[in-house]
């Protein structure tokens, strides 16, 4: 056995200075080193894109930290460290559906005409809230904010903090600004328009999610939405609201299918 000095952790003959110490000064500052010197972007991203998944049709509180950050072969330190928590992964998760929806909607438009974009923006829109309901729910619902600004992880720091700023709005004002400038809808705001249009098409498809999803007429009980919402905007039209008297026939006043 190598003796050991008695006034020193080296073993004898090894001075804190020698090639020997300082090996074994590195080796023991690495098995000190804090975690998160080993979570990179592939593992976060990794969490991130479980997470998405795992949402997809599920509610927020059924997400478990536990389970989610095993599936990546770490532990939940990793997620408070590169997210803050589980509201900062939702709030990534969020982001991350908004960037989903948008793409799914730009790449709906033909641009073959003004009217048919509009309807396939919306046709759209609908598909991927009822192949997404969980994800929708983030997008579309109750801000998820990060608890940590500019965390790692919490895509620009809205996540879904406002329908105002959400990357998805972007091909729907893009349409309705085409529509606008090329006669096919009356001269309005921009923005207002495709406001209005959107509280429509989230109405009735949040009536679909909640009320009508096994109902057979559901698709129809859409189109009739979207006829009204373009035959409201058209260039000639009165104006009015084309999300209330659009549900007359296809409910009662308790909202129950007909």
């Amino acid at each position: 056995m190598t003796p050991m000095s008695s006034s020193s952790s080296y073993p004898a003959g090894v001075t804190p200075s020698s090639p020997r110490a300082a090996t074994r000064a590195s080796t023991q500052a690495a098995t000190r080193a804090p975690h998160h010197a080993q979570y990179d972007e592939a593992l976060r991203r990794g969490i991130l894109d479980e997470a998405t998944r795992r949402l997809r049709d599920a509610a927020p509180e059924t997400l478990g930290l536990r389970p989610l950050a095993a599936s990546q072969g770490t532990s939940t330190t990793a997620i408070y460290t590169m997210f803050g928590g589980k509201s900062g992964l939702l709030a990534a998760v969020a982001h991350e559906a908004d960037r989903q929806l948008a793409a799914a909607l730009r790449e709906s438009l033909r641009h073959d005409s003004v009217e048919g974009d509009m309807r396939s923006l919306c046709r759209a829109y609908r598909r991927w809230a009822l192949e997404n309901q969980g994800l929708y729910g983030l997008v579309v619902g109750e801000p998820v904010r990060s608890p940590r600004a500019g965390i790692a992880g919490a895509g620009d720091g809205r996540g879904g903090d406002s329908t105002a700023d959400a990357l998805w709005r972007e091909p729907l004002l893009e349409v309705v600004d085409a529509a606008v400038d090329e006669g096919v809808f009356r001269s309005a705001d921009v923005h207002e328009t495709a406001t209005t249009i959107w509280a429509s098409l989230h109405g009735v498809v949040s009536l679909e999610l909640s009320v009508w999803r096994s109902s057979p007429s559901a698709e129809q009980y859409f189109e009739t939405q979207l006829a009204a919402i373009l035959r409201s905007w058209a260039a000639g039209s009165a104006g009015g609201s084309a999300g209330v008297g659009a549900y007359a026939g296809a409910t009662g006043t308790d909202g129950v299918a007909r």
